[in-house]
């Protein structure tokens, strides 16, 4: 049996910030700020009942996320909240996977044009449920107005990947981003 190590509040406290806020910081540092070795470390983790590292990094961002002063969104509901931080989310990761796409296209990594322009289909699609997700909660992400009808031929479709298209890189020129097409 392993004699009791015993770690101050305000010490635990502050290795919780660590753990759950920095994750440049590994483990080892964190149980050497404790002056403990890894195992004690991990046995603490689990006697303090902390959550996984990737779950308590993860919640720390949605938190620091809710409580960012520029987001207009920080005073509402908790379930609300949530769900605008998933739309927001999933836009950004969108637009991450779009800037990556035409980043190989730039490269000319891209032999398959059908294929590409079939992904940006899917991307506009995503964007629009993310948007969809963020105006059944009485929010936008940006002010255009717009509607957005199921294309029904192949015409309508190229018409509304355009439309998309043209939404997305004039958002992230107005970001500051050099745009999406090249």
């Amino acid at each position: 049996m392993y004699p009791r190590t015993e770690v101050p509040d305000e010490k635990r406290q502050q290795a919780y910030l660590y753990y759950a806020g920095h994750p440049k910081l590994t483990l080892n540092d964190i149980a050497a700020y404790l002056g403990v070795s890894l195992s004690s470390f991990v046995r603490l983790r689990q006697r303090w009942d902390w959550p996984p590292r990737h779950a308590a990094l993860a919640q720390n961002e949605l938190s620091k996320a809710a409580k960012d002063p520029t987001d207009i969104l920080a005073g509402s509901t908790a379930a609300a909240t949530s769900l605008r931080e998933a739309a927001r989310s999933l836009a950004r990761a969108t637009r991450s996977q779009i800037n990556a796409l035409m980043e190989q296209q730039r490269s000319g990594c891209i032999d398959d044009h059908d294929r590409t322009a079939r992904t940006l289909a899917s991307y506009a699609k995503t964007l629009t449920t993310a948007r969809a997700l963020l105006e059944q909660e009485g929010s936008r992400l940006d002010e255009t107005e717009h509607q957005d009808e199921t294309p029904r031929s192949l015409h309508e479709l190229r018409d509304e990947l355009a439309r998309h298209l043209e939404r997305v890189i004039a958002e992230e020129e107005a970001r500051g981003s050099d745009g999406l097409l090249i």
